[in-house]
């Protein structure tokens, strides 16, 4: 099933705490990553274009096939409605609506279950236990093969490790020989070598709005 998930669905698995259900990480970052992921996803299907490093609308009259009420979708809304926008702008302003897909998704796909309710729309009065223990062991598995055996990743692999590097989502990795030790490793993926070295530019341009995120945000 891992492969049915969307990168913003790994990426909030990967973060909750199976038993509590609460992320384990700063709920910003997570949320951008997400956000990210969903902007990604208009750059691959040619909605976005790189231009001067930077990501601008390409024209396309529709958004991306997506189901509806997606994070896809959300983002492409967006982009349409607000095209002067910076990509640091289309991040934040879409980063709740892509956690809501994700969670959304999560669920629907049996993964997590709800607890609690929200509260003026605050996502941490709500946790999301896991409980699709065998699929979160097998998206871990398959980010220890790329980490700490070497194992050459796919293409989503690749965005998703790029994705919680840039995010500084260091903490949500597996457990293995040491985060020091896959440092060359993911620098490598980040910096677009190896198989990611075909997710082009306008990808690029995503991690650098994503990082640029980051560090305003002081996280």
């Amino acid at each position: 099933m891992t492969e049915d998930l969307t990168i913003g669905e790994r990426i909030v698995l990967l973060a909750l705490d199976e038993e509590t259900g609460a992320l384990r990480e700063a709920p910003l970052r997570v949320s951008l990553a997400v956000s990210a992921a969903a902007l990604l996803e208009l750059s691959v299907s040619g909605h976005l274009t790189e231009r001067d490093g930077a990501l601008v609308p390409a024209g396309a009259p529709t958004p991306p096939d997506a189901d509806p009420g997606s994070a896809a979708e959300a983002m492409a809304e967006h982009v349409r409605s607000h095209p002067d926008e910076t990509p640091r702008e289309w991040l934040l302003a879409v980063r709740e609506p892509a956690m809501d897909a994700a969670y959304r998704g999560l669920l629907e796909k049996g993964l997590v279950r709800a607890q609690g309710r929200r509260v003026l729309g605050a996502f941490g009065s709500v946790k999301h236990p896991v409980t699709g223990l065998s699929e979160l062991a097998a998206l871990r598995g398959r980010l220890s093969a790329v980490l700490a055996e070497g194992q050459a990743p796919d293409e989503a692999t690749a965005v998703l490790i790029t994705l919680l590097h840039h995010a500084g989502l260091r903490a949500v990795l597996p457990d293995g020989s040491g985060a020091e030790s896959h440092d060359e490793v993911l620098t490598a993926i980040a910096e677009g070598q190896g198989q990611a070295a075909g997710l082009g530019d306008t990808i690029r341009a995503t991690f650098a709005a994503l990082t640029a995120v980051i560090a305003s945000s002081a996280l």
